[in-house]
């Protein structure tokens, strides 16, 4: 990994005020990722800051708008590298077996989650 990719992208406070609304809501988004143009539906679960200064949504990508043959798979996304954003009335049905309180995001600060 190059040192500039290890270098946080500047925070977008309205995208993750976006992004907070939507989890707290259980509302899909919609949105572009750094040099694509498609479009990619996304399930947001959890809003956090990892260890690197990283603000970063995770979720489950439902919906690839270039490849619509994948899957639904769990992703995140580094907020900051979002190119634009919707969120949908669309609801989706969140997966209880999710928990923020995992291990894994026990030492990253927790900004919004379905479960909080």
């Amino acid at each position: 990994m190059s040192a500039a990719s290890q270098i946080p992208t500047e925070r977008n406070y309205q995208y993750e005020q976006l992004l907070s609304t939507a989890i707290k809501q259980h509302r899909k988004v919609r949105l572009r990722y750094r040099y694509d143009i498609h479009y990619r539906l996304f399930d947001p679960y959890i809003l956090f800051k990892d260890e690197t200064g990283r603000v970063t949504v995770g979720g489950i990508r439902t919906t690839d708008e270039r490849n619509p043959e994948k899957q639904p798979a769990p992703c995140k996304y580094e907020v900051g590298l979002i190119t634009d954003i919707e969120v949908l009335t669309e609801p989706y049905d969140v997966d209880r077996r999710f928990s923020s309180y995992r291990p894994k995001y026990l030492n990253l600060q927790v900004l919004s989650a379905i479960d909080r």
